[in-house]
């Protein structure tokens, strides 16, 4: 008789069963992609990208569109600029709207209301100091370039963001070698010169995950992954570590480690990352650990053989290093997961594994609810020009059973 009772008020609504929420993430092919230069049309790798008004933009990249890297084959750069409607459900339809100053791939790319600013980067020529903001005329028919401060030295293969009006330019190769660095510019001060902040800590670092995001009512620099090659006073190294930076105390502070379900941790390096909602960063991509670092190792022998003029371990690292660029893609088990890292809890969720996101070199771009996973390779030297939509939706529970998604 109690259990009836109990249940006669919960039906009357007297008493509110408990409703549960989450975020349910999905992850879907678009089709077209950009072709208004030879070759592009194959993918590319290290591209700038970003949003502006409603409309995806992407701009350079590289690639090896005639023969592959693992034969030898000669690194292309790219020049155009492109967009496409960012509400299209499944298909994108790209236009070529103008070029960027030079063909240019690897630096940062960060959007703003004011347009998508692009940072460094490299070409067939060497690293690049030049800053420049993409926007484009009401009709999004032409892209208009404006320069913006340089930096002071040339960088390349590093990570960035913009904090309120702040662009911060973190790690990479600083003058060609691995850095610790964090540059900074007001882009609210037309006459404001870079500003060398405090190095992070542990490894320097390139192709590192830099993002932008809340922690509580302060806004922080995330920073997680990155690798580098063996230089002076430091060898080879593969970076899972994480940190966050406060921008007004001027202080790093160590955050959790990327992993997924089943406890791995999972390096960021060569992935991507971006803000989401109020506390979360999305993330994808990026190089397996062990292997990775195997093949940097390895670079670091070639050297050291090289240097000692000896030949027979230089021929025997050379057969190697080319068996390692003939592999088949699953063979470099690049990160599969896509993880959301909650600021205010300093934790990571593992919220869907999938083989489309499974690259190195992408782009990730988007607002809201729904992002873009832009090209990238597929293993070293061989890209992709797929595009893949990651969106989220929340899932209502009651009593454990599902009640709406809005």
């Amino acid at each position: 008789m109690k259990k009836f009772w109990i249940l006669c008020l919960v039906l009357a609504g007297c008493i509110a069963p408990e409703v549960k929420e989450e975020l349910v993430w999905t992850v879907r092919q678009m089709q077209g992609a950009p072709a208004g230069e030879m070759g592009i049309e194959l993918g590319v790798s290290a591209c700038y990208a970003g949003t502006y008004n409603g409309w995806l933009l992407m701009a350079g990249g590289c690639n090896f569109p005639e023969i592959p890297a693992s034969a030898g084959g000669k690194k292309r750069f790219y020049q155009g600029i492109y967009v496409a409607d960012g509400s299209a459900d499944s298909l994108l339809v790209w236009k070529k709207v103008g070029e960027l100053p030079v063909e240019a791939a690897y630096g940062v790319s960060v959007s703003t209301p004011q347009g998508v600013i692009c940072a460094g980067g490299t070409n067939q020529n060497g690293a690049l100091s030049s800053v420049f903001r993409i926007s484009l005329d009401k009709d999004a028919t032409t892209a208009m370039v404006d320069t913006l401060p340089s930096l002071p030295c040339t960088i390349d293969n590093m990570g960035g963001a913009v904090l309120e009006h702040y662009l911060f330019i973190v790690g990479g190769n600083v003058n060609g070698a691995p850095s610790n660095a964090l540059y900074c510019l007001d882009l609210d001060n037309p006459d404001a010169e870079w500003t060398r902040l405090p190095d992070f800590p542990g490894a320097p670092r390139t192709q590192s995950v830099c993002v932008a995001q809340r922690k509580g009512k302060d806004y922080r620099l995330y920073l997680w992954g990155g690798f580098a090659g063996a230089g002076e006073g430091h060898p080879a190294s593969l970076s899972l570590d994480g940190y966050s930076y406060h921008p007004w105390e001027r202080t790093w502070t160590q955050v959790a480690v990327p992993m997924g379900k089943d406890s791995v941790e999972i390096s960021l390096g060569g992935g991507v990352g971006i803000a989401c909602g109020d506390s979360l960063v999305l993330c994808t991509g990026g190089v397996n650990k062990d292997i990775f670092l195997a093949a940097l190792k390895r670079e670091e022998k070639m050297k050291r053989a090289l240097a000692e003029g000896d030949n027979r371990a230089v021929d025997s690292l050379k057969s190697v290093a080319k068996a390692y660029m003939t592999m088949l893609p699953e063979f470099y088990r690049f990160n599969d997961k896509i993880l959301i890292y909650n600021t205010v809890e300093d934790c990571w969720k593992e919220v869907v594994c999938s083989s489309q996101t499974a690259r190195a070199g992408a782009a990730l771009v988007g607002n809201g609810n729904v992002f873009f996973n832009i090209n990238g390779e597929l293993k070293p030297g061989i890209r992709t020009p797929e595009i893949v939509k990651i969106e989220s939706g929340a899932k209502s529970y009651l009593a454990g059973q599902l009640v709406g998604r809005f």
